[in-house]
């Protein structure tokens, strides 16, 4: 535990959300978590950095689940919104953490492998500074809504936007006052390996 963590603010109160539930279009239709960057797949790379700052994982996924449950504990998004976008998954996350005893999820999509625990400690302690609210990312002027710390109690008002047929998840940021943390050193952290010629640096 961190030594600015108080005891009442222990990390098993927040659990790391990875999201990884995409069709992968713009990676030719092949699951991009499970795509290799840097000799591993996307996503043990994001597993590890969330694992690092919570000390657990859930894991948002549609396919190659068995291989997902080896890095945490995976699950899927409710049938009504399935193919819904990062915000289906996200939703999941928030009901499946609140089940689970938790208070708020870490979340981090697969497709940013370059994250680093100290990003994601980063965005824990800024969130545990006022937890109230939820906490985002924002380097060089541009939040990056799916980096963040969202409570659990936010679920219902994003299940409600779902249904709205809303799936902008830089609005539903906003809708919850979310607060935005400068990352000014981490541009490369953010960078979306969508493509297979992302992959190859």
């Amino acid at each position: 535990m961190n030594a600015d963590t108080n005891d009442s603010q222990a990390p098993s109160l927040v659990a790391g959300l990875l999201l990884a539930g995409g069709a992968g279009t713009r990676m030719d239709g092949k699951d991009k978590g499970m795509m290799h960057w840097r000799g591993k797949p996307m996503a043990v790379w994001v597993a590890e950095a969330l694992k690092a700052a919570t000390g657990s994982l859930l894991i948002s996924a549609n396919r190659s689940l068995e291989e997902y449950s080896r890095l945490g504990d995976v699950f899927t998004d409710a049938p009504e919104f399935a193919g819904q976008g990062p915000l289906a998954g996200l939703l999941a996350g928030l009901q499946e953490a609140e089940a689970r005893g938790n208070g708020a999820v870490l979340v981090c999509p697969c497709d940013t492998p370059g994250v680093t625990p100290a990003l994601m400690q980063q965005l824990l302690q800024a969130w545990y500074s006022a937890p109230g609210q939820p906490v985002i990312a924002r380097c060089n002027g541009r939040d990056h809504p799916l980096h963040g710390v969202y409570p659990v109690a936010m679920a219902a008002a994003l299940e409600q936007q779902l249904r709205n047929d809303n799936r902008r998840v830089m609005m539903f940021a906003r809708s919850q006052q979310a607060q935005s943390v400068d990352c000014p050193a981490a541009s490369e952290l953010f960078t979306n390996r969508n493509r297979p010629q992302d992959l190859k640096d």
